[in-house]
């Protein structure tokens, strides 16, 4: 699966009942596992003893978990349910009539688009296992393989903290050009100001 090596093949299929019979879940959540997953199967196991690449400093395994959907409909509360549940990276490969999308979980569950599953292939950086979780990621969220001075985490991180800042800017100088007390208009200001050397400051960094 996803041009992967051989070696990490593992095919080993857990039960549905495995994630929600033992955590405490919403009536409605555990619904979305019944009607939503056909089945949970761990595809691939990427780590040194499977593949030879150098062990990493944060990430030690990645498993690649195929997620058969009754429907196109990808059940995010599920896929976070699970990544949450686990100590290792999880790279989700939903599957439905021959299409697939990946999902991966940083801060939030990000889910990339539907592709014909025969022609999704993935990159991997086998500088160690660390690169090749950031690799793995950044190709879902980014469109990219990463390598960067940031990990995938740090970098998602970044562009949140970036869009509250930009978000927030736009709030200040719309009440700024609407604003005719002079005192709250140069409070306004300011704060902008402050803002702005924030957002420089972080991509200045990167």
């Amino acid at each position: 699966m996803l041009g992967l090596p051989s070696t990490t093949e593992v095919g080993r299929r857990i039960p549905k009942e495995a994630f929600y019979g033992r955590l405490k879940v919403s009536a409605a959540l555990r619904q979305s596992f019944i009607d939503d997953v056909e089945r949970f199967v761990i595809a691939n196991s990427i780590k040194t003893s499977t593949t030879g690449i150098p062990d990493g400093e944060r990430v030690h395994e990645v498993l690649v978990v195929e997620v058969a959907l009754k429907s196109r409909r990808v059940p995010e509360e599920v896929l976070a349910l699970v990544a949450q549940t686990n100590p290792h990276k999880l790279l989700f490969v939903c599957t439905h009539g021959g299409e697939a999308c990946l999902a991966v979980m940083l801060k939030r569950l990000v889910v990339g688009s539907w592709c014909s599953l025969d022609c999704l292939t993935l990159d991997v950086n086998v500088s160690d296992v660390d690169a090749v979780w950031d690799s793995l990621a950044s190709q879902v969220v980014y469109n990219d393989v990463g390598g960067g001075s940031e990990t995938v985490e740090e970098r998602f991180e970044a562009d949140a903290k970036l869009k509250a800042l930009h978000e927030e800017l736009a709030r200040i100088e719309a009440r700024g050009r609407k604003e005719r007390q002079v005192a709250r208009k140069n409070a306004l200001f300011d704060k902008a100001k402050e803002l702005k050397r924030q957002i420089a400051a972080i991509e200045e960094g990167r």
